[in-house]
């Protein structure tokens, strides 16, 4: 089983709902399964940082290696982190490869900027358990989840190649 990162950004009031959901939605799916909050690595692994300008993206730099490490040896993590930063959400995306990113819309962060290709959007009032199917089919269709039987289908195969041309990797 391969791991891999759901990261949830945008309205941070919705994310926690959306996590659990997650959580219960994506059981089974890698050899374990977690939540991890920007402010959980806040308060853990940044309560002696500076809290200067750059903070946030400390923050959301350290949840992102985090996901990394997890995702390398088999885990998924769902991170719920509001990164304000395109920038930032691609670094992390680079890094740890197998990274699926839901844009919960709602009322965003001052000065969001809002990702150029989420994988999943949640609309503003849409029930969780339709966002999980999404992100469940969204894991299938980039080959982070494998298809009933290990084995992708000519059109599976067809929709993750022209999903990791539009990433960059092919």
């Amino acid at each position: 089983m391969s791991g891999y990162v759901v990261w949830l950004t945008g309205d941070r009031a919705r994310m926690d709902a959306l996590a659990d959901a997650l959580r219960v939605g994506l059981a089974g799916t890698a050899g374990a399964l977690d939540v991890l909050t920007a402010e959980l690595v806040e308060d853990k692994l940044c309560s002696n940082e500076p809290r200067g300008a750059d903070f946030r993206d400390v923050v959301v730099r350290r949840l992102g290696w985090l996901g990394h490490v997890l995702s390398r040896n088999g885990c998924a993590l769902i991170a719920v982190a509001a990164s304000p930063r395109r920038e930032v959400r691609d670094d992390v995306r680079k890094l740890v490869g197998n990274f699926l990113e839901v844009l919960v819309h709602g009322t965003m962060p001052d000065g969001y900027e809002t990702p150029h290709y989420p994988e999943v959007e949640a609309a503003a009032g849409e029930a969780p358990g339709a966002v999980v199917a999404r992100v469940r089919q969204a894991l299938l269709d980039n080959g982070y989840l494998a298809a009933s039987g290990n084995v992708y289908s000519a059109e599976e195969e067809a929709r993750i190649k022209d999903r990791l041309e539009k990433l960059g990797y092919l």
